[in-house]
């Protein structure tokens, strides 16, 4: 495997083996939907996982396309509990059974440090429970590999010194809730629960079998509102107006679209913009949405990173 820099075109894979791992390890449903952004260091991508999740507080992870594998997707992911390090290698062509059990060398930089490392499989996935007495050495390691049979899983380890200083800080520093500023208009709900006719919102980067998130890349192609509606019938209409809120290239509250979605009987609709040719300017944006014509019942926020 070779090391590439770019997250993107792993974030769902990652997100599955993370919920794989952690499940394992801790039983149960171990990391919840919520994770929110803490850095990115050198590639890496800290997060603090959700409020109320078992096992670590934060993790780190780094995911690539591998060229010379036909762009098969790696990653590992990273993660400190009590006096245990976690750590999971992902490979997409991987089958392991489920609780596959096996014991293997882990090397770095062609030293052999465990030589029965035990690890759990679960389809692309292999996870274990290390001692974070391996950290020093880790840090110190610019490759790691499992001395797997017939085949070596290997992981070039750059940045991975950066990142853990910026996993050991969040690990110390509280997740925060992301605090919303009022946009200047009628009464806006704060809560989707506080609209009788959105019941949920998530903004998606583009189409297909994707995760929500609410921060953008500058490069992504289309950022999409999904909503779940109630208390709507056939004939009525929602307002999503797309609004840049406070960005560098345009006057506070700027608004870019404003798009009539028809509703109809189906319980979810959508809204999207495509990029600007010249990338979405850093910033925070939101979506207003309304019924009927009437006022502003909910708005969705996002961010686009510099």
């Amino acid at each position: 495997m070779t090391m590439a820099t770019s997250r993107r075109s792993g974030d769902r894979m990652v997100r599955i083996a993370t919920i794989t791992a952690f499940t394992l390890l801790f039983g149960g449903q171990a990391l919840a939907k919520g994770e929110t952004p803490f850095e990115t260091v050198k590639g890496w991508e800290i997060e603090h996982t959700a409020p109320g999740s078992k096992g670590p507080a934060c993790l780190m992870s780094k995911s690539y396309k591998d060229p010379d594998d036909d762009d098969a997707e790696n990653a590992l992911i990273f993660a400190l509990a009590g006096d245990q390090a976690i750590v999971t290698f992902v490979y997409e062509h991987w089958t392991w059974d489920k609780n596959e059990k096996l014991q293997v060398p882990l090397v770095l930089d062609k030293k052999v440090v465990i030589a029965k490392s035990a690890w759990t499989g679960d389809a692309q996935t292999l996870t274990a429970l290390l001692p974070t007495t391996i950290v020093p050495n880790l840090l110190a390691a610019k490759t790691m590999v499992l001395k797997l049979d017939g085949a070596d899983a290997d992981f070039k380890l750059a940045g991975f010194p950066e990142a853990y200083e910026s996993l050991r800080r969040c690990d110390s520093t509280p997740a925060k809730a992301p605090v919303a500023t009022t946009p200047p208009a009628a009464a806006v709900a704060e809560a989707s629960s506080g609209s009788a006719h959105i019941e949920k919102a998530m903004t998606f980067p583009g189409d297909g079998d994707v995760p929500p998130q609410t921060v953008f890349a500058r490069a992504t192609p289309k950022i999409l509102l999904g909503l779940a509606v109630r208390a709507v019938k056939p004939g009525d209409s929602l307002t999503a107006v797309w609004i840049a809120e406070k960005t560098e290239s345009a006057p506070p509250n700027f608004t870019i679209a404003s798009i009539q979605i028809p509703l109809g009987a189906s319980p979810t609709v959508s809204s999207s913009l495509s990029k600007p040719d010249a990338g979405w300017p850093p910033g925070q944006y939101r979506v207003d949405v309304s019924h009927n014509g009437g006022p502003i019942e909910f708005s969705q926020r996002f961010t686009i990173q510099p």
